[in-house]
């Protein structure tokens, strides 16, 4: 975690950029996963307490499924990923407050 700037399309189509020091960003280039298997329940949901090294999603790299945990206990003000997407090394994941 760290002094993360996030960027937010608006309804209007334009993108606005935002920093964000409570974003937990992705450690590897992958593909992102809310839950454990196709069809189960995520493991987190927006406004949802978690607790440090709850499990927060998980990201396949290589074949390879690697769980993402909480690096603090707080409430998850906001998901900006979506299930199966791919994310980049660095990429804002989670927000946690």
């Amino acid at each position: 975690m760290g002094d993360t700037t996030i960027s937010e399309k608006l309804t209007t189509g334009k993108r606005i950029q935002i920093k964000h020091t409570n974003a937990i960003t992705s450690p590897m280039v992958g593909t992102v996963y809310l839950s454990p298997e196709p069809k189960a329940q995520n493991f987190v949901k927006q406004g949802q307490t978690v607790k440090k090294g709850d499990t927060l999603l998980i990201i396949e790299a290589m074949k390879t499924f690697n769980p993402i945990k909480s690096q603090k206990s707080g409430k998850v003000e906001k998901i900006l990923v979506n299930d199966a997407e791919p994310v980049e090394y660095g990429q804002p994941l989670i927000v946690i407050k």
